[in-house]
């Protein structure tokens, strides 16, 4: 007989909608409800995204950054960091070439990387809309949202279920916004408490010239309160302040319309009108702009 010491399995009933049996071993009542939901799965790690700017599709790091499934009794708050992203300067034919890509080292912030050429190209680099993809939720309801990563964030989410990625989903389509191909390392790490802060998703509608409208775009899941932002398309132009309508829709065709609402880039913030799910921007500046539309999420 093998001389391992043997597991009992658990003897005691158990009953729909109680949660989960223990594990062999395991002092639950002595656990947080963190600590029960999150025991032995990834609460942050890093991956690196692989961005060509050439491909006009969304790009998706290969693995998530964190990734968490438990008990639905569990649920708990948590807050959830996004680090700021570093970019790794190697021309972008050899990343392209390698096997070992999530195994690329010497990334940079952008405080860290030089003002010179990036290896490879013949120009300053230059950073991509870089977002991240947050699926959460409690027993069978859970959703996706998309948030920006900026130079790093922190937010709370309510969930016993957490899955974190890192993606571009913009492109040239939406504009002349996309970045310098090359291999970006994104980390992310999730722990239980409370923050303070907010997250916000852009959407850049492209550039669109004096009293003239965007295409219609989707409302981003989430979105609570619009901003308008924008500058001309020539960059070596003087500064213009960015004036124009935000309008919503109830239709993807931008039919039944539910509000219009003028606004400036300094000072105007729209509060997003119930079943106005989608939007466009009306140009007023002055000039040709290159337009976004900023939205704070309610997390």
């Amino acid at each position: 007989m093998s001389a391992r010491k043997k597991l009992k399995l658990f003897g005691d009933p158990t009953y729909p909608g109680n949660g989960y049996p223990p594990r062999p071993g395991e002092d639950r009542p002595g656990l947080s409800p963190f600590g029960r939901l999150a025991m032995g799965q990834n609460l942050g790690t890093s991956s690196v995204l692989i961005y060509d700017a050439k491909r006009d599709v969304s790009q998706e790091a290969p693995t998530d950054m964190i990734g968490i499934e438990g008990d639905d009794l569990d649920a708990w708050q948590l807050a959830v960091t996004l680090h700021p992203p570093r970019v790794i300067p190697l021309p972008f034919d050899c990343v392209e070439q390698r096997l070992d890509q999530q195994n690329l080292t010497g990334e940079q912030t952008n405080s860290e990387i030089t003002t010179g050429h990036f290896p490879g190209t013949h120009d300053r680099v230059r950073w991509p809309p870089l977002e991240a993809e947050i699926e959460f939720g409690v027993g069978g309801v859970n959703t996706k949202v998309v948030v920006d990563y900026i130079n790093g964030v922190s937010f709370g989410v309510i969930a016993s279920f957490l899955r974190v990625r890192a993606l571009v989903s913009q492109s040239r389509r939406d504009g002349d916004i996309y970045g310098t191909s090359a291999a970006y390392r994104l980390a992310a790490h999730v722990g239980p408490g409370f923050v303070e802060g907010h997250v916000q998703r852009t959407v850049f509608v492209g550039n669109i010239d004096q009293e003239k409208e965007s295409d219609v775009f989707d409302v981003p899941k989430f979105g609570k309160v619009a901003f308008l932002s924008g500058c001309r398309v020539h960059h070596r132009s003087s500064p213009v302040v960015a004036v124009g309508w935000i309008r919503f829709f109830q239709s993807p065709d931008g039919s039944n319309p539910v509000g219009d609402f003028f606004v400036s880039s300094y000072e105007s913030r729209v509060e997003v009108p119930n079943g106005g799910l989608y939007f466009s921007i009306f140009n007023m500046s002055g000039h040709e702009m290159k337009l976004s539309a900023i939205f704070e999420l309610a997390l």
